[in-house]
């Protein structure tokens, strides 16, 4: 069955997603480049919107910085909108979200990858052993919650060896100079060294340990949609958990739906989208995929009072 055309909320959505990506990466940029920066500020954006951190840090150390105190913004949204900030707004979910893209196979497959399963379960689990975790000063959120495992990947994995691929080459055309191209390259390097590359080759202990858990993950998204966001993200289950009675809700016109499952093989959340009694709402983001790709536009998301059921 053909599919539908991508609807105008999802190309938003792509977009909004896109933007915050791009935001996470400058600001990552600010931190890495110059390394006498802290995590404060502008630079600490995403970690003052988590309200995982700021759970953490409150029953961790009974105080909360007040720059955290956005992360409500975060939490109140949730009652409304559900899980929407894992799906329009997360960075690490944008890359897990790009890179279920890529994803091919037969339709059934994708069927099967894409239905729920209850080892989805388990991010709820790791919610409660990280803020239990931070009652007796053991900081599981710095490795678990996304932002923080995001920025480490990229800050003690990623970076360093795109900083040493680049350097490689550089050295490569310094040393060989193929027909010349080093009165080329030479000028390239030197505004390279001025904007990105550090004057160091960084190395850090658990590089190699996070590069492999990061490549790990990301490889996952090939094998379920957004693995990360529907096995394992703490804040992703702590958002669920918070917006699972949110005041806009899917609905599906059963005269109209021709159970298709065309909205089940599209969800990225594994949320059941088929039907009002099998939509699970604690799982879904709010990516407006099903909507599109239905054929017959029996699935509409509507606002209804906190609590009452589709």
């Amino acid at each position: 069955m053909a599919k539908s055309k991508t609807t105008h909320t999802v190309l938003l959505r792509r977009l909004i997603q896109t933007v915050f990506l791009a935001i996470f990466f400058y600001l990552f940029y600010q931190l890495a480049y110059h390394p006498d920066n802290q995590t404060v500020g502008p630079t600490g954006l995403f970690f003052n919107l988590d309200p995982l951190i700021m759970l953490t840090v409150w029953f961790g150390g009974h105080a909360v910085a007040s720059a955290l105190l956005l992360s409500f913004i975060t939490l109140i949204s949730a009652l409304i909108f559900g899980r929407w900030f894992c799906g329009w707004v997360c960075p690490f979910g944008a890359l897990n979200n790009l890179f279920t893209s890529f994803r091919s196979g037969k339709r059934k497959d994708k069927l099967k990858e894409a239905s729920y399963t209850p080892g989805q379960k388990t991010k709820y689990y790791i919610v409660v052993a990280v803020l239990a975790g931070s009652l007796f000063g053991i900081n599981m959120a710095g490795w678990l919650d996304p932002f923080s495992f995001l920025y480490r990947s990229f800050a003690t994995a990623v970076f360093p060896a795109v900083n040493a691929m680049f350097q490689g080459i550089f050295d490569w055309f310094y040393n060989v100079n193929p027909i010349g191209m080093k009165a080329i390259s030479e000028p390239v390097y030197r505004l390279m060294r001025g904007y990105f590359l550090t004057l160091a080759q960084p190395h850090y202990y658990w590089g190699m340990l996070f590069g492999l858990l990061f490549g790990i993950i990301i490889a996952m998204n090939f094998f379920r949609a957004r693995f990360w966001c529907r096995y394992i993200c703490p804040l992703g289950g702590l958002l669920g958990i918070v917006g699972k009675n949110s005041a806009i809700r899917l609905n599906v016109d059963a005269e109209k739906c021709k159970n298709c499952m065309e909205c089940v093989v599209e969800c990225q959340g594994g949320a059941e989208p088929q039907s009002n009694e099998t939509w699970k709402a604690s799982e879904c983001v709010y990516c407006w995929n099903c909507h599109s790709v239905c054929p017959t536009k029996a699935i509409t998301f509507e606002f209804k009072a906190p609590g009452v059921r589709s």
